[in-house]
């Protein structure tokens, strides 16, 4: 550290939220937004970085600047390296919108095992109860459906009946690579349902019928079900 730097004034609480604002701007000139990150990254300091991170959960007007802006803070958070990992951890527990932080906690770390467990971590923080997690849950999901194993396998089942349709079919998406009993026997209930929405249904029904799920002749379909399919030699096959 230089004696420049062990005089320069840490910037002040107001300071900091002002630019957080600015680089939040959903109707914003890029560079403006731009700006107030360099500046956010250039003090440096928790709060500062802490601030920076809000810009992953907005979505700014246009989607080519929002995914470029958001690339190249993913990119600068890489850059930062270790010392940004509890910033990054703290925002993906609590957070929403996860998925471009995942991608820099794990180009940090570069070790799929610690990935891995992080993943499970931060699912575990957002039960199928939890309506307030719907699209960190389904990115969840579809991050965790790529490490294929019976750990991965017990910890998505619950998610067939989240709170959200659409983490329902994020989780039947991921289960469907499996070939396991447990989750064919959930997906044979489903089919049952007249709780889960028709959508959902259909979705668990092809997933049945592409795999060759076997099923019981006295299985009693719901009606959402029996739109589209019938059973044929044990299997569930298009009406």
């Amino acid at each position: 550290m230089g004696l420049f730097d062990m005089f320069k004034a840490k910037p002040s609480h107001d300071a900091i939220l002002a630019q957080v604002q600015k680089a939040k701007e959903i109707y914003a000139q890029p560079e403006y937004r731009r700006m107030a990150m360099e500046k956010l990254l250039k003090w440096g300091d928790n709060e500062s970085l802490k601030g920076l991170l809000e810009r992953f959960s907005v979505v700014v007007q246009s989607p080519h600047w929002d995914e470029d802006e958001k690339q190249w803070l993913t990119d600068e958070l890489v850059r930062l390296g270790e010392p940004v990992l509890p910033i990054l951890k703290d925002f993906i527990l609590k957070k929403n919108e996860v998925n471009h932080a995942l991608l820099a906690f794990r180009a940090i770390v570069n070790n799929d095992q610690i990935y891995k467990d992080f993943l499970i971590e931060t699912i575990k923080f957002r039960p199928p109860s939890d309506h307030r997690t719907v699209q960190s849950k389904q990115e969840l999901i579809a991050l965790l459906a790529e490490f294929k194993d019976n750990t991965i396998l017990n910890l998505l089942i619950p998610y067939l009946d989240d709170h959200s349709d659409d983490v329902q079919c994020a989780a039947i998406d991921a289960l469907a690579a499996y070939s396991d009993e447990e989750a064919w026997q959930k997906f044979r209930v489903m089919l049952e349902s007249e709780t889960h929405s028709p959508r959902v249904l259909r979705k668990a029904a092809q997933v049945v019928a592409d795999k060759k799920i076997p099923l019981s002749q006295n299985i009693k379909l719901s009606d959402a079900v029996l739109e589209d399919y019938k059973i044929s030699s044990g299997h569930l096959v298009k009406a």
